[in-house]
């Protein structure tokens, strides 16, 4: 009998007895917990490289080579401050909490955490009590 199957697109399936994300497998009855979480680390990175490249920009304004090293660097700080958020699946087990999912598709790692949240809700459904 094939395994009922709750999610799958490219590197991740989903279904109630294992969830395969990439090479790691991890067994549905084993999962506590699961969440998505907003790792916005290197949004604020930005912020502050944009920053320091506004400091060279008016502290080598004497030079062009210096106004266009500020430019590039604030352009640079601008890019990490845009694209800098991602989510993150967190999977808790009885034995640690990991990563198991990174992605700037905040709806990618929203549909994969509901996704093993069914698969754990159909598991505990099947469960001997």
């Amino acid at each position: 009998m094939a395994e009922e199957v709750l999610y799958e697109a490219g590197v991740v399936k989903i279904t109630p007895a294992r969830v395969v994300i990439g090479g790691s497998t991890y067994v549905v009855a084993n999962i506590a917990s699961v969440q998505a979480v907003t790792d916005s680390k290197l949004r604020f990175a930005g912020y502050v490289v944009m920053f320091i490249g506004l400091a060279l920009a008016l502290a080598l304004s004497a030079t062009t080579a210096g106004v266009v090293l500020g430019v590039t660097v604030v352009l640079a700080g601008a890019i990490l401050a845009k694209f800098g958020v991602s989510t993150e699946v967190v999977i808790t087990t009885g034995a640690a909490q990991q990563v198991a999912l990174r992605s700037r598709d905040a709806s990618v790692a929203l549909r994969v955490a509901s996704a093993i949240n069914l698969a754990v809700m159909k598991r505990s459904e099947h469960s001997p009590r």
